[in-house]
């Protein structure tokens, strides 16, 4: 027990390390998730040792809890993975887990062990084998149908009313845990939004660091951002959040793929050529060398006009 408390504590001094807070909110749930599952395949191994010798016991839970850990996210099939526990996409700070993705598999594990404990009755009723039995399929049932509909992704939500604004023209809003890189931000970001002004993009009036599934308002460009994000990197989000912040203002959804107008972008921020050419095909990189050569206000309604078409989703989905 020591050592996985030892565990637990490395685990959220790493979660610190890597995106620079603390849990908190949901990220409580998965440090509670550290510790109630474990202690779940905990009582079922107690429960094992009292029904088969505890040579045998300790072997079979370890290897049977690692199977049911391991062996669902293997699957073809989606919704078996989100049963185990076992969860392979965490919270960020734009959108945070499901607390279903916590709960069932507690509840779970909680019907997994309550079934051995009416199996272990079964020396004087008989009858309890089947209904343990029961039990089980009835709480691997019910588990499923609760996330059928989840895909191979769990399930998440938005995360709002964390977000602190800075400045103006553009203000940054990003969440409160970043309230003080958010002046940093701001600052970097504006030759890239210069490059675009001048170019003809219009200028954002926010950079707004959220979730994708909430919609983009008119005048606003999601901002990508973490504290490991290079000057570079922070560039290239900015062209492509172009493109998304452009198809807002003329209300358009923008499907967020690679396009010809981003690649344009990127070269107007300033990334190297030789990088953008490298991954853009042939046809493509004639067609920007053409584009280029016209005169800024007909290279700026041509940016305008591709965004709003959104081609590129269509190629997509081909």
């Amino acid at each position: 027990m020591a050592l996985h408390l030892s565990l637990v504590a490395a685990a959220i001094a790493l979660a610190k390390f890597t995106v620079g807070v603390w849990p908190a909110d949901a990220g409580l749930l998965a440090v509670a998730h550290l510790l109630v599952l474990p202690y779940g395949w905990m009582i079922i191994g107690w429960v094992v040792g009292l029904l088969c010798p505890r040579a045998v016991a300790a072997p079979a839970v370890a290897v049977g809890s690692w199977a049911w850990l391991a062996v669902p996210p293997s699957m073809s099939s989606p919704s078996w993975r989100h049963l185990s526990g076992f969860v392979i996409e965490g919270s960020t700070l734009t959108d945070t887990l499901d607390p279903l993705v916590y709960f069932i598999p507690w509840v779970v594990t909680a019907g997994f062990a309550a079934a051995l404990v009416l199996m272990a009755g079964a020396r004087r009723r008989p009858w309890l084998v089947a209904a343990g039995a029961a039990l089980v399929v009835g709480t691997l049932l019910g588990g499923r149908s609760l996330v059928a509909d989840w895909g191979f992704s769990p399930s998440t939500e938005a995360r709002l009313g964390h977000t602190v604004c800075i400045g103006t023209a553009p203000a940054v809003c990003l969440p409160e845990e970043y309230e003080n890189d958010a002046a940093k931000i701001r600052l970097q970001s504006l030759p890239a939004l210069k490059a675009l002004g001048g170019s003809g993009v219009p200028f954002p009036r926010i950079l707004r660091m959220a979730s994708d599934d909430l919609p983009t308002r008119p005048g606003t460009w999601p901002l990508y951002w973490s504290p490991d994000t290079s000057l570079e990197q922070l560039n290239i989000d900015l062209a492509r959040s172009a493109v998304t912040g452009t198809a807002a203002l003329h209300g358009v959804h923008d499907c967020r793929q690679p396009s010809i107008a981003a690649t344009w972008a990127l070269l107007r921020v300033g990334v190297n050529e030789k990088q953008v050419q490298e991954i853009t095909s042939p046809q493509e990189w004639a067609q920007l060398l053409r584009i280029r050569e016209l005169p800024a206000e007909q290279q700026a309604k041509w940016f305008t006009s591709t965004v709003q078409d959104q081609t590129h989703c269509m190629a997509g989905l081909t």
